[in-house]
Formats: structure tokens, C-alpha cells, sequence
């Protein structure tokens, strides 16, 4: 019997999408929810027989959990997650800090007195990084040089960095990648992936089978291209749909005939 191949996928604007869909599962947000197809999920449940999923994604167990749960309720099941942009992974539920003894809750007190006229709010559910969120990205930008800052000279070996509206602080040695190796071992350069972000990069140039969409950032796009990957055309629940599609041997068939 062929061994399972790892098929990792990112949450947002990848697997998951602002347009509502019939059927979908829902997935709250702070200000908006996301949303995952049910045509998404049926693909899914077409190659659960030669993948095993994992999930990586910057959001937290807190806003991921909603994705688990979805598809465990359909009859899709997620072997592991990689959360919080790499600093947390393991099993859904049941995950472990790629960096262990990193003193976050000190971290954010320190920050907190050194910084006491910045306007930004502390995002609680995360739990091996500090992520602060401001209400526009503009002034996340602005958040992100001050408490940035602040952060990487108390702490060098920090990493620091915006997405949308929320600035991350995290581990130097914490993303994407490390977190897939140590979860994944040498499954992890067999694998398939799917992803659209900037964060995406360190990753999907490392997989075997690197999947992303035309209309993301132009260095992603070459990248995938150049490794030989899967680049679609489409955007939103139908790109992610054609590319899951183009991974199952029966739909490749069925539309051979």
C-alpha cells in the first residue's frame, strides 16, 4: 500500500473565505466571519484516503478549533495543526510550543509599561506569541515599528510582524516550516500545500507539491511555478476547489471522459 502523503493547507484565503455559501461552515471571527464550502468539504472527503490534513495557519486554537470541529462533523478529519504562525503544533486540541519556556506573559507586562500611551488591545487567545491588535492596518504599521521595536530590544531573539491588523510576537526560530518539520519529520518535504500569504513562502518552497492562486503576491506565484507546482487561476471557493479537485485520481478521471 502507498504511504498517505501530508496535505497542508492555510486557513485564510486559502481554505477558508469571506463570501457566504450555502451550506458552508461558518467560522466567527472578531468582526466578520469566514467561510469554508460545503463543495470545499466534499473534495476533502474525496481524498481522505491518500492524505492525511494538517492545518497551518497563523490564527490561534481559539479560531481554529471552529475548522476542526466543522469538519470532524462531516466526516473530515485533521491530523495535526501548526498554529499561531508556527510557534504552536501537534495534534488538534492537544498541541505543544515549538519554543518552550519562553516567559510571554513577562514579555507583555514589560512591553505594557514600556509602551502606556500606544493604542493597541492584547488578543488573548494566543498562547505561545503575543499578538496585538490595532483597528486599521495603517495604524498596525505604526504599532508594529513602536512595540516591534520595544520587543526586539528586550528580547533579540524575537521575530516581529504585521498581518492585517495584528502584530506578532513570536519566536526568531518560530514559522511555518519549522513547525511542519517537527510535526511532520520527513513527511513534511513530500507533501502537498496550499497556501496564498507571505508567511507562506518559508513553506511552500520546501514541499514536494507547492499548490497557490495567480492572483496572490507575485514572488509566491513564481515560486510554485518555478518548483513545478499548482498555480489556479480562479480566486476564492472556486480556487481552492480546483486545486483540491486537480489532487483527486477520480475527478481527474471523470473529467477525462
Amino acid at each position: 500500500m502507498q504511504p498517505r502523503r501530508a496535505l497542508v493547507l492555510d486557513l485564510d484565503y486559502t481554505l477558508l473565505h469571506l463570501e457566504a455559501a450555502l451550506k458552508a461552515i461558518e467560522v466567527p471571527g472578531r468582526t466578520r466571519s469566514a467561510y469554508l464550502a460545503a463543495e470545499t468539504v466534499d473534495a476533502l472527503s474525496d481524498l481522505r484516503d491518500r492524505y492525511d490534513i494538517f492545518l497551518a495557519t497563523a490564527r490561534s486554537w481559539h479560531g481554529t478549533r471552529p475548522v476542526v470541529e466543522g469538519l470532524a462533523r462531516r466526516g473530515v478529519t485533521v491530523t495535526g495543526v501548526v498554529l499561531e504562525d508556527g510557534a504552536l503544533l501537534g495534534p488538534p486540541g492537544e498541541h505543544w510550543p515549538l519554543e518552550p519556556g519562553r516567559d510571554w506573559e513577562g514579555l507583555r507586562r514589560a512591553l505594557g509599561a514600556a509602551l502606556p500611551n500606544l493604542p493597541f488591545s492584547w488578543q488573548e487567545d494566543f498562547e505561545a506569541c503575543l499578538v496585538a491588535r490595532s483597528e486599521t492596518p495603517a495604524e498596525a504599521e505604526t504599532l508594529l515599528a513602536g512595540l516591534g521595536g520595544e520587543a526586539l530590544r528586550l528580547d533579540p531573539t524575537l521575530r516581529c510582524f504585521r498581518d492585517g491588523r495584528k502584530v506578532y510576537v513570536t519566536g526568531a526560530g518560530a514559522d511555518k516550516w519549522t513547525a511542519l518539520v517537527a510535526l511532520l519529520g520527513d513527511r513534511a518535504e513530500g507533501a502537498v500545500g496550499i497556501g496564498d500569504g507571505a508567511n507562506d513562502v518559508c513553506w511552500l518552497g520546501r514541499v514536494a507539491t507547492p499548490c497557490t492562486f495567480a492572483g496572490v503576491t507575485p514572488d509566491l506565484v513564481a515560486l510554485v511555478r518555478e518548483r513545478g507546482g499548482l498555480v489556479s487561476d480562479d480566486a476564492g471557493h472556486a480556487g481552492i476547489l480546483g486545486l483540491l479537485r486537480g489532487l483527486s485520481p477520480s475527478t481527474a478521471a471523470r473529467q477525462r471522459t
